[in-house]
């Protein structure tokens, strides 16, 4: 049976809290436990370039049970600038934990309601300790994204990460399986996979990751917690624009067959659909901004395929074509306003005109 030496798990929690985040001020009032994100391994930090690397800080830490016995739990925050703060439980893996004991660990930690609880006690805390670094602060109960990652530093018996692949199948870990699985399952699972030496595997799946590295460095974690914070915004947003767009048709339909006593409301829809697109623009454009690729090397390879996993592209297409949406409906909600305010202009005309003959008889 294959055992674990030394690894940990990774619990995310990631929670939408306003609408910017001053990084620096962060740094200003909490000068003590905070540091920048950076990549460790030089010859891997000239593929990805950060436009505003997150601030990373050192929460007080508690104690669980998880594996039996009371484990410390490590918890460390991240604070994007566009918005996004990130809850990190790091729990220990006991030495010599069989692979079939961290699997039921795992499933208990994906379905255990005191893991979001917690997490949102931390956010709640951060969020009055941040103060003013948070413009539009306001804590999205029910926009909640979770990630897992397995980091596994040394398995037992000095097994090898081609070895590990060879005795044991990971697609039970990472679709939180305790049965065997079909080849098909398995080939699926496993098909994002990457290698670097002999000794080093990664993972990567929609709910979670499996990380292999006996350098014990944290640059994969990192890039894979940056890459969900990308996209939970974007789905956040493409959510926001879904509202907008109800809210907008609403105030069409309450407007129709109304006389030109409506114009004024109309301008008022003109200027907010125009203000929302500028936003939303704006918001989305410093999120996909946030972090370049700019050689194609290792970890570039890794970020890229896991943002096509997590749909990245899908959520910027159907962003894309909402804006679209609701250009068009400004253009018309334009030419209706255009349209009316001719009216008004003949009206006013004819009434000029009446107004003369009156006088003139």
């Amino acid at each position: 049976m294959i055992s674990i030496s030394r690894g940990r798990i990774l619990i995310y929690r990631l929670f939408d809290v306003g609408l910017e985040i001053d990084l620096a001020k962060i740094e200003e009032r909490v000068k003590a436990g905070t540091r920048r994100f950076k990549l460790s391994r030089y010859g891997y930090t000239k593929a990805l370039e950060f436009a505003n690397p997150p601030v990373a800080l050192e929460l007080a830490p508690f104690s669980s049970g998880y594996f039996g016995s009371e484990t410390k739990v490590n918890v460390l925050a991240k604070a994007f600038d566009f918005g996004v703060l990130s809850i990190a439980f790091d729990i220990a893996i006991p030495q010599g934990t069989p692979v079939a004991e961290l699997e039921r660990v795992v499933r208990e930690l994906d379905s255990d309601p005191a893991v979001d609880n917690k997490a949102r006690e931390y956010v709640g805390g951060l969020m009055e300790s941040l103060g003013p670094a948070i413009t539009g602060p306001e804590i999205k109960e029910d926009f909640l994204e979770d990630y897992a990652i397995i980091y596994i530093e040394e398995l037992g018996d000095g097994i090898k990460a081609r070895e590990f692949l060879e005795q044991y199948d990971p697609s039970r870990l990472l679709l939180y399986e305790a049965r065997e699985l079909s080849r098909f399952t398995r080939d699926e699972t496993l098909r994002h996979s990457f290698s670097y030496y002999p000794e080093d595997l990664i993972i990567v799946h929609v709910d979670n990751s499996l990380i292999i590295d006996p350098s014990g460095s944290f640059d994969l974690p990192d890039i894979l917690e940056f890459a969900n914070a990308q996209i939970f915004e974007l789905r956040y947003y493409d959510r926001l624009i879904d509202k907008e767009l109800k809210w907008i048709y609403g105030r069409i339909s309450s407007s129709r067959g109304a006389s030109f006593l409506r114009l004024r409301e109309y301008e008022k829809l003109a200027r907010r659909i125009v203000r929302t697109v500028t936003d939303i623009t704006e918001v989305t454009e410093r999120v996909n901004n946030s972090l370049k690729v700019t050689e194609d090397i290792y970890y570039a390879r890794i970020y890229r395929t896991f943002m096509a996993v997590l749909r990245s592209r899908d959520w910027e297409t159907s962003i894309r074509e909402k804006l679209q949406i609701i250009m068009n409906t400004y253009n018309m909600i334009h030419d209706e306003i255009s349209i009316r305010r001719a009216y008004i202009i003949e009206l006013g005309i004819l009434i000029l005109i009446a107004v003369e003959m009156v006088l003139a008889f």
